[in-house]
């Protein structure tokens, strides 16, 4: 969800682009080789060597690190949102204090408990994780899903509602123009990042509530060790060495 939006809401780099029409970004901004040196050096810890989001310490962290071999959802972020979340760190961008002038549209996962306690949020849980599973959605939940969360994660659940995607049906391998990019729960490289407990807090708090009320794990910045070149040079390896690598 992360409006539903798990990285968590969970837009584009801007219409002046012309990332909204679907087509993948080209940019090679950054220095390859100084990126790689970098990601072995620091990322890797947590996202892994490659890129599976299995480094080191992966396991202390809930939301799990972000998996990049995973194109379906890596190939929606834009780079320049890559670049201000390891600048600012995630809740810097999706709070909007980021300082950068790049048009894209930061929304965060807002909160739901003022309408469902804690057992409808487990329902609700469970209705969306069955998009992936087959297993059966209660109509109760169907009617509240089409209502509240298809406008970002989509009627089928699959992140490209038009919030996300203004032209409908989204175009394959479009570029969200909300970032985060919308959570795909048929995607279970991005889904099995999350606990239903970490779920259960995004629902009823919000995204920044998940991290500030909660207690979960989020992104932290790295703009006070690290040059602009440095993590340009990052996300380029990031795009280049794990995503582009994995598309169809």
């Amino acid at each position: 969800m992360n409006g539903w939006v798990w990285v968590g809401l969970a837009g584009a780099v801007g219409l002046a682009l012309g990332l909204s029409t679907g087509r993948a970004q080209t940019s090679p901004k950054g220095d390859l080789a100084l990126g790689e040196s970098v990601y072995k050096e620091i990322c890797f810890s947590c996202h892994g060597q490659k890129g599976d989001g299995k480094g080191p310490s992966w396991l202390n962290t809930m939301p799990r690190p972000q998996v990049f071999i995973n194109s379906n959802y890596m190939t929606r972020l834009t780079d320049q949102y890559l670049f201000e979340v390891v600048k600012y760190g995630k809740l810097a961008v999706i709070k909007r204090e980021r300082k950068e002038g790049a048009p894209f549209q930061p929304l965060a996962m807002p909160s739901f408990g003022h309408l469902f306690d804690d057992a409808e949020i487990r329902e609700l849980i469970a209705f969306e994780r069955a998009f992936r599973t087959g297993a059966p959605q209660a109509p109760k939940w169907r009617e509240i899903f089409e209502d509240a969360c298809a406008t970002c994660h989509g009627k089928e659940g699959r992140g490209d509602g038009p919030r996300a995607s203004p032209q409908q049906p989204a175009p394959a391998g479009f570029v969200s123009e909300v970032q985060p990019a919308p959570a795909d729960y048929h995607d279970s490289l991005f889904m099995d990042r999350f606990s239903n407990d970490y779920l259960l807090a995004l629902v009823k708090y919000g995204r920044m509530g998940a991290t500030e009320r909660a207690g979960f794990d989020t992104m932290q910045p790295y703009g006070h060790v690290l040059s602009d070149d440095e993590m340009w040079g990052v996300v380029r390896y990031i795009r280049e060495t794990f995503v582009n690598a994995r598309r169809p």
